[in-house]
């Protein structure tokens, strides 16, 4: 038996390691192989930037995050001289994730009561917090990064409650809660609140305690405060009603729990301590900054407050999520108010069947989400289930620091999910994370159920419900970090400043190096209305204004507005990308910057959604890092000419031939160096001078980027056009590509 137990030992130690090395290739891989064209990344990192050039934020930067996650940032970039690009945001963004990922993991370590399966329980965990939380590699940087891995932290602490530690751990969960406060407001208010009331009710019974354990149950109101504003729609209703349900579910369970050991009322003062510490130490921190409280307040409080009534969308409720509310609902009050033996009957029979099911339903909602949907049951079900993590398995007897572990975990994870409201976005995902944590020890209760029925048989089928689990989990892992290192094998680099380990799809290539050749060839600084705040670290350009852009104008007033104006008057070369807009249209006719665009500016060149805009009186401008179509004056008389803008960049290389390609399919349209009369092609300058056609020789970069007026002209144009996504690539001798130019379609260029 003990062969057996070290085997299984080492088994559950190399699932562990397989999966460690699995989820470090997944998430360097997955989060440097995209770009969100929203670019909250950006939006960040213009804000922490303004934060180290010594602008006043909050004041005269508006931000609705609080100032902990600033302090965080400058202790980052600021005392440790981490520079701040693209680059060093995602590598910290992989480290926020998979710590996340691991301390969550540890917390199932901690609270599992079999100590034989505890670490396979845990690379299950890590497997599937890895895959649940890679929505973190969507948006590098934000706050919720920081505001999930305080929430971590907080499990964490209450698997480590002791007789001598209860007052340290209380005072820790006060600071975390207060940190998370002072990041995301929502999500530290959710932290504070289920912790809050686990203490309450962990804490002691008697006297006067007996008014703060039943007057906790005010926390179950918490979804009605929040979504009042959207209550008169059913969706809101029927999402109020499935949070609301959820958390008066665990507390009637937590009310009911017993433990040995209680925080005394020296440890739940602890708690406030806590927080108060925290408070400290954001509010000095920005105060010191040139703050004033009343821009902390207006920015980080009341504009919050603001966010439900402007910008927003429903949750996705379906009937499977009120019709599981009402069973677990009908079952918890069966179990509370039966006698003996209808408990027992429960506790043996059908609570390990409902457990085994919202188990498989947690870790099946991880993967099906991960194959593609964004389902949001997860946020929706997951709530009604989560008080059969209080309930211990028939015959075991948790200790009191599993009960306080479970107990805090199920009242934190409970109004989390309302971090959905009103934005069910990658909120959905952080939010629903403690729900996976819970659904892994649901499942460690039945196997713990099973192997203490004191059946051999049993036994063996708890060992391969272990391993099992665990393939299906490392299976699904395996399989997107393998999809994740082809995406970036095959993706192509931006040549731009702070950006070198990105690999994006080659459209997305294009567009950016198109947008930041331009911007660096051709301005002084550029203004986007969707943000699209990394090209400034990319081009090495600065905002105009302190005021940073996003993707809503409903939270930019008209005095911000009207003072981004004057600030972007002093620049005669600004250039602006314009954008219908990501998430509706944009306010053209209400909001005053986008009407100063609308009147001063003209578009000149557009590739797909995006157009590049400048000044009315501004006379010469010519588009860089593309080819667009032109005049055969300096080519003759062929009847389709492309002019080629070469960026600003230096390129090395000898140009041996210069092809047009359709990149959507993959085929040939012209090439300077073919004998086929229909794919013929010359290059010229200005002046008319043939430089590249079929027999001359190579032509070094640097000659042919200090030419004016390079054309490419067809004897014979293709008789289906130039394709779908039409490229012109200058390629050296080995018929390698040293430069990919896409085409674009001009507006109205003016003189050049």
């Amino acid at each position: 038996m003990g062969t057996v137990t070290r085997l299984e030992g080492r088994a559950a130690v190399l699932a562990l390691v397989a999966a460690t090395a699995a989820a470090l290739a997944y998430a360097y891989t997955f989060t440097f192989s995209r770009f969100a064209p929203y670019d909250d990344e950006g939006y960040f990192t213009v804000t922490v930037q303004h934060l180290l050039d010594g602008h006043r934020l909050y004041d005269d930067v508006p931000v609705p995050y609080g100032p902990f996650f600033f302090l965080s940032r400058w202790l980052i970039y600021g005392t440790l001289r981490v520079p701040l690009v693209t680059d060093a945001v995602r590598l910290i963004t992989i480290g926020h994730w998979l710590l996340c990922a691991a301390l969550l993991a540890a917390v199932t370590y901690g609270l599992s009561h079999r100590r034989d399966g505890r670490l396979w329980l845990t690379t299950i965990t890590f497997a599937a917090l890895t895959l649940h939380l890679n929505t973190a590699a969507q948006e590098p940087g934000h706050p919720q990064e920081l505001a999930a891995l305080l929430i971590a932290v907080a499990c964490l602490l209450a698997t480590f409650v002791s007789p001598r530690q209860r007052g340290l751990a209380c005072g820790l969960l006060g600071a975390a809660a207060g940190a998370a406060l002072f990041v995301k407001i929502n999500v530290g208010v959710f932290l504070a609140a289920g912790t809050s009331v686990t203490l309450v009710l962990l804490g002691p019974t008697g006297g006067w305690w007996r008014v703060p354990r039943w007057g906790s149950i005010v926390v179950v109101a918490l979804p009605i405060v929040l979504m009042r504003p959207h209550l008169g729609q059913l969706w809101a209703v029927e999402f109020c009603a499935v949070a609301t349900l959820g958390i008066a579910l665990v507390w009637i369970a937590a009310y009911r729990v017993e433990v040995d050991l209680r925080c005394t009322a020296r440890d739940l003062c602890l708690f406030p301590i806590g927080i108060l510490s925290a408070t400290v130490v954001s509010v000095g921190f920005i105060l010191r900054h040139g703050t004033s409280l009343w821009g902390l307040w207006n920015s980080a409080v009341l504009r919050p407050m603001q966010v439900p009534s402007q910008f927003g969308w429903p949750v996705r409720i379906s009937g499977y999520a009120v019709l599981c509310g009402a069973v677990s609902a009908a079952l918890l009050l069966l179990y509370e108010t039966g006698g003996e033996r209808i408990r027992a009957r429960l506790a043996s029979r059908v609570l390990p069947l409902c457990k085994l099911g919202a188990a498989a339903f947690a870790i099946e909602e991880v993967l099906a989400q991960r194959w593609g949907s964004t389902s949001q049951t997860l946020l929706t079900c997951g709530p009604a289930v989560l008080w059969l993590a209080l309930v211990p398995p028939p015959g075991t007897g948790w200790s009191s620091r599993e009960v306080f572990g479970r107990t805090l975990l199920c009242l934190i994870a409970a109004p989390q999910v309302l971090m959905a409201y009103p934005v069910p976005g990658s909120q959905v995902l952080f939010g629903t994370m403690a729900i996976v944590v819970i659904g892994v020890l649901l499942l460690s209760d039945v196997l713990t159920g099973l192997e203490s029925a004191r059946s051999s048989q049993w036994v063996r089928v708890g060992r391969v419900g272990y391993v099992a689990c665990v393939a299906t989990v490392l299976a699904a892992l395996s399989h997107h970090a393998k999809a994740s290192l082809s995406a970036y094998a095959q993706g192509r680099p931006l040549d731009a400043h702070g950006c070198r380990l990105l690999r994006l799809p080659l459209q997305d290539a294009l567009l950016y190096q198109w947008l930041v050749d331009n911007v660096e060839g051709s301005s002084d600084t550029f203004v986007s209305p969707i943000g699209l705040n990394s090209l400034y670290a990319w081009t090495h350009r600065k905002p105009a204004g302190p005021v940073v852009i996003d993707d809503s104008w409903k939270l930019i007033d008209a005095t911000e507005q009207r003072a981004m104006i004057w600030a972007y008057q002093a620049y005669p070369n600004l250039v602006v990308i314009d954008h219908p807009g990501f998430f509706g249209p944009m306010p053209r006719g209400s909001a005053p910057f986008l009407i100063y665009i609308d009147r001063i500016f003209r578009p000149v060149a557009r590739f797909g959604p995006y157009v590049l805009k400048i000044r009315h009186d501004r006379k010469e401008f010519a588009p860089s890092g593309c080819a667009y179509p032109g005049s055969a004056e300096a080519g003759g008389s062929a009847a389709l000419v492309l002019r080629l803008g070469l960026p600003p960049r230096a390129i090395a290389g000898r140009v041996a031939s210069v092809t047009v390609v359709d990149l959507y399919r993959d085929g040939l349209i012209a090439d300077t160096a073919s004998g086929d009369a229909r794919l013929q092609a010359s290059l010229h300058n200005g002046a008319g001078e043939t430089l590249l056609a079929r027999g001359a020789a190579a032509v070094d970069m640097d000659v042919l980027s200090r030419q004016e007026g390079l054309v490419l002209t067809f004897p014979n144009p293709p008789a289906g056009g130039l394709g779908a996504l039409p490229a012109v690539c200058l390629m050296d001798g080995d018929r390698r590509r040293l430069l990919t130019l896409p085409v674009v379609a001009t507006l109205g260029l003016g003189a050049r």
